[in-house]
């Protein structure tokens, strides 16, 4: 039987059936950076971390060769940065986020709360102070930004005890992270943005000039794209309760308007404030968001 490829490995087909936070995002997070060929974390004035398998293209100059002659097995050795940074994961839990199409593996709760491992695990494995927020109408976790050795396995059981509900008060969440965090850091939002995009530039230039980096990752469903149905259906408001009943051929074109207009408000208004934004559908692989990831860290590493 052939193995799992990379990208396998990072499709939410294949890591919606692992039960353990901690496990899906070490093979998730190992995977992906076994697939650049490269450590993201060597270089000069860097302090040695840790070893791990030679993979070919890695920089011989890193490879031990006194453990190669001891062992008779290549590892490289893979170094830690002097500077870490804070990085504080914000994970919307509200009602809406409950929502999972036919077309899709996990709701979009589940699929954010996957993201959220990953990233904590990856933040983690540079050595970088783990934070993390989750809320709906209140807050329902929060973890300070620490030096805990066990920071990314608060942020696993915090996910693991998750259930999503309410409506989001994302103004209070966010303000309360903002007046929470003592030092500078990336904040990474996690939401489908309903009902934020009104808040969202107010609490984008209150990050800012905290002088906090942000990224978004605006997590949606394939539904709420391009409204699939083809019979007629009644719609529920999962947090106002308000009902429609309506045959969607009649409403779809109009629906995609506001939908690309809803979508691109989010997107100026993030861009207009510095925050690095992607919409992020559920069927999506991961890797493309940890690279993203690793590209925010990077940027403000140097």
């Amino acid at each position: 039987m052939a193995s799992p490829s990379v990208g396998d490995l990072l499709s939410p087909e294949t890591l919606a059936r692992v039960d353990s936070y901690s496990l899906l995002a070490r093979v998730v997070v190992e995977g992906f950076l076994g697939g650049l060929h490269r450590s993201l974390y060597q270089g000069f004035g860097s302090e040695f971390f840790q070893y791990r398998n030679y993979v070919p293209g890695d920089d011989p100059k890193y490879v031990d060769w006194k453990v190669y002659g001891r062992l008779d097995r290549f590892f490289t050795k893979v170094f830690q940065e002097e500077t870490n940074l804070n990085c504080t994961l914000v994970l919307d839990t509200s009602a809406s986020m409950a929502y999972q199409g036919e077309r899709s593996r996990c709701s979009k709760l589940r699929y954010a709360a996957m993201l959220a491992a990953c990233l904590a695990y990856l933040a983690r494995r540079q050595g970088d102070n783990i934070g993390f927020c989750a809320y709906s109408q209140t807050l329902s976790a929060w973890l300070p930004p620490g030096r805990q050795h066990d920071g990314a396995q608060r942020v696993f059981t915090a996910l693991q005890r998750l259930a999503p509900g309410g409506v989001a008060d994302h103004r209070a969440a966010l303000h309360f992270v903002g007046e929470n965090l003592r030092r500078r850091g990336l904040v990474v939002l996690i939401s489908d943005f309903h009902g934020l995009d009104d808040d969202l530039e107010a609490i984008a230039r209150r990050l800012r000039f905290a002088h906090h980096d942000c990224l978004a990752f605006q997590v949606l469903d394939r539904d709420e794209l391009d409204l699939p149905f083809s019979r007629t259906v009644r719609f529920v408001d999962s947090e106002g309760g308000e009902e429609l009943t309506t045959a969607p051929d009649l409403v779809r074109s109009g629906y995609e308007r506001a939908m690309q207009a809803f979508l691109e408000r989010v997107r100026s208004v993030c861009l207009g404030q510095q925050v690095d934004y992607l919409t992020v559908p559920t069927t999506e692989s991961l890797g493309h968001l940890l690279a993203a990831y690793l590209h925010r860290r990077e940027a403000l590493a140097r």
